[in-house]
C-alpha cells in the first residue's frame, strides 16, 4: 500500500516538475536575460518551487485507495474469492519500482562518495612547499584564509571545503603568465568566499535523490553554470583583465577534473561564458525588476496549470465508510480470545451491486464491532484484493473501488450476531463481492442444529433480556486421561434454561474433546433464578464457557 500511494503522487509530481522546468528554461531565452546574478537567483527559485511543490498544493481526496493482489497474497486471496476463476499471478509492478529508484540513489550517493575520497587522496599529495606567488595579495584583498597549494596529478583548478577550504591548482600554472594566475587564482578564491561547495553538495545531493528525473540533472547544470558565471564577473572585477582571464578560461578549456561539478572551465559551457566575460550587462535596473517580475508571474501561472493538470492525492474515506482509523467504540473493545469467541451469525445479507458492476469479483476485509446484543455499531475497510495484472489509478477505477467498498459496508451493516459474552467485541470479515458472493450458513456442515427438548419457545439472551443469576454453580471434573495429556482450554456451550431455572438441554459449541463431556456434565447441574418477562417466568438461551486449566 505505501509503495501504490507513493508512485501515485511521485508520478504527477515528476510530471508537474517538467511543465514547470520546461515553461522556465524559455523565459531567460525570451527575456534576453544575461545578467548571470540574477539568472543564478532565478535558477535557484525554480529549484525551490520544484523542490516545495508538494507542501504548497492542495491534494485531491481519493476516497479508496489502489489494492491488488501480489503474488505472495494469491493463496489467500483465492480461498476468499473462491474458485470460479484463477487469479493471476504477476509481479509486484510498483515494489519493484521502488527498489530501482532505490538502487538508483543508492548506486548515486557512492559515486559521490568515490569521488570525494578521490579529492582527498589528492589533497595529500599537494606540495606543501610550493609557493603561489599570487596568493598573499588575493587573500588580503578578499579576506580569505584558505590553503593554497599545487598538484601534479590535476589539470583544472580545485576548490573544496567548507569550513577549512583549500585551492589545489594544477602545476602547469607556474607556466603561465602572473595575470593568468591572478585571474584562475581569484576565481577560486570567490568560491571559497562565497562558500559555494556548500551549495555544491547540496545540489549533488538533490541529483542523488531525484537522478531518475531529467529535469534534476537539467536544472542543476544551469545552476552551476549560472554560479560559475557570477564568479566570472567578480573574478574580472577583482582582476580588473578581462583579456587575461579570457585566456584563463580558453587555457584549461580541454582539461578534465577530477570531480566535474567542481572544474574551473567546461568546454560545453565555455562559449557562453566568453561572451558574458567579452561585454557588459547592458540591463538597466528597471529592466531587470520588470523582466523578474513577468518571469514569476509566468513560471507561477504555468505552476497553476501543471498542478491542475497532474494534482497529487491523498487518500480519504467514502461518504457511506466508516472514519479512517478506529471509532471510539472500537478503541475500547475487547479482541476475540477462547473465553469471548466470535458469536454465531445470526443474519446474513448478500452484497448488492449495481448493474454495470455485475462482472467484478473482490473481497472487502472489514473490520466490525459488535455491541451487547450483537448488531454491527462500526464498520469500517481494511483492505480490498481484487484479482487484476495491472495497477490502474484513473477516475474509471476508483469510482469501481468506491462503489465495491460502499456495497460491502451496506451489507455488512445489516449482519446480526448472537450477543457476544463480553461486549463490545471487534473482529475482522472478508465480505466477498460478485460473483463467489456468500451463500449463508448457520452452523458447521460437521454439526446438526441445536434443537432444545422442549417445545417451549425460548428467548435469547441480549438486549433486554438479561443474562439470569447462577445461583447454583458446579465445578468440572477434570478428567484424568485429560489432565496426563495437558490439555487445557476453554469449551462454549449453548444452554436452554427452563421457566424454573434449571437446565433442560445443552450442546457443545466449541469442542476440546477429551474435555466436552466433564463441560456438559458441570454445566446441565447449574440452577438459575428465573427470567422474568412481564412479570412470568419465561425459558431463555444463552452461551457460557468452562474453563479447563492445569493450575
Amino acid at each position: 500500500m505505501i509503495a501504490t500511494d507513493l508512485l501515485a503522487n511521485l508520478i504527477p509530481w515528476c510530471l508537474q516538475v517538467a511543465a514547470i522546468v520546461a515553461i522556465a528554461s524559455l523565459l531567460p531565452w525570451l527575456f534576453r536575460l544575461d545578467t548571470a546574478g540574477v539568472r543564478y537567483m532565478y535558477w535557484r527559485a525554480v529549484a525551490a518551487l520544484c523542490l516545495a511543490l508538494p507542501w504548497i498544493q492542495p491534494y485531491r481526496q481519493s476516497r479508496v485507495s489502489t489494492q491488488t493482489i501480489t503474488a505472495a497474497d494469491t493463496t489467500t486471496a483465492t480461498a476468499a474469492v473462491g474458485a470460479a476463476a484463477p487469479i493471476v499471478s504477476y509481479l509486484n509492478w510498483e515494489l519493484l519500482l521502488l527498489w530501482v529508484l532505490a538502487i538508483g540513489i543508492v548506486a548515486r550517493f557512492g559515486w559521490l562518495a568515490l569521488g570525494l575520497i578521490r579529492l582527498r587522496s589528492v589533497r595529500r599529495k599537494a606540495d606543501r612547499h610550493a609557493v603561489v606567488a599570487v596568493d598573499g595579495d588575493l587573500q588580503k584583498t578578499l579576506g580569505t584564509h584558505s590553503t593554497v597549494r599545487y598538484v601534479r596529478d590535476i589539470e583544472q583548478p580545485i576548490t573544496f571545503g567548507v569550513f577549512k577550504p583549500i585551492v589545489m591548482l594544477p602545476q602547469t600554472l607556474c607556466a603561465q603568465p602572473r595575470e593568468i594566475q591572478e585571474a584562475v587564482l581569484g576565481h577560486e578564491l570567490l568560491h571559497v568566499k562565497r562558500r559555494d561547495w556548500a551549495w555544491l553538495i547540496v545540489e549533488e545531493v538533490a541529483v542523488c535523490l531525484f537522478w531518475f528525473h531529467p529535469a534534476s540533472w537539467w536544472l542543476t547544470s544551469q545552476i552551476q553554470r549560472a554560479r560559475e558565471e557570477v564568479v566570472d564577473e567578480l573574478a574580472i572585477q577583482l582582476t580588473g583583465r578581462r583579456k587575461a582571464y579570457v585566456e584563463a578560461l580558453l587555457a584549461f578549456s580541454d582539461a578534465t577534473s577530477v570531480v566535474p561539478t567542481a572544474a574551473f572551465a567546461r568546454r560545453r559551457h565555455l562559449f557562453r561564458r566568453i561572451a558574458l566575460v567579452s561585454k557588459e550587462s547592458v540591463m538597466s535596473s528597471r529592466q531587470i525588476v520588470a523582466t523578474c517580475a513577468a518571469m514569476a508571474l509566468i513560471v507561477t501561472a504555468g505552476g497553476w496549470y501543471a498542478v491542475s493538470a497532474f494534482p497529487l492525492q491523498t487518500r480519504g474515506q467514502s461518504p457511506t465508510s466508516s472514519q479512517a482509523g478506529p471509532g471510539p467504540l472500537e478503541k475500547k473493545a475487547h479482541a476475540v480470545t477462547p473465553e469471548n469467541p466470535i458469536p454465531r451469525r445470526l443474519h446474513y445479507q448478500e452484497p448488492v451491486l449495481p448493474d454495470s458492476l455485475a462482472s467484478e469479483r473482490a473481497v472487502v476485509e472489514v473490520k466490525i464491532t459488535l455491541d451487547d446484543v450483537g448488531r454491527i455499531a462500526e464498520a469500517r475497510t481494511i483492505e480490498m484484493y481484487r484479482p487484476t495484472t495491472l495497477i490502474v489509478d484513473t477516475d474509471r477505477a476508483r469510482e469501481t473501488k468506491n462503489a465495491l467498498t460502499e456495497a460491502a459496508l451496506a451489507s455488512v451493516r445489516q449482519w446480526r450476531y448472537d450477543p457476544p459474552f463480553e461486549a463490545p467485541l471487534t473482529f475482522t470479515v472478508p465480505v466477498r463481492l460478485g460473483k463467489d458472493a456468500e451463500v449463508m450458513a448457520f452452523q458447521p456442515k460437521d454439526q446438526v442444529a441445536f434443537q432444545p427438548k422442549s417445545d417451549d419457545p425460548a428467548l435469547r439472551v441480549g438486549g433486554e433480556i438479561k443474562a439470569p443469576k447462577k445461583i447454583k454453580d458446579v465445578r468440572a471434573v477434570y478428567p484424568a486421561i485429560a489432565r496426563e495429556a495437558g490439555v487445557t482450554g476453554v469449551v462454549i456451550i449453548e444452554a436452554k434454561i427452563g421457566a424454573d431455572g434449571f437446565i433442560e438441554d445443552a450442546r457443545v459449541l466449541k469442542s476440546i474433546p477429551l474435555l466436552d463431556e466433564a463441560a456438559l456434565d458441570a454445566v446441565k447441574q447449574w440452577q438459575f433464578e428465573p427470567t422474568l418477562l412481564n412479570g412470568r417466568p419465561v425459558p431463555v438461551m444463552m452461551t457460557t464457557t468452562v474453563n479447563f486449566s492445569l493450575q
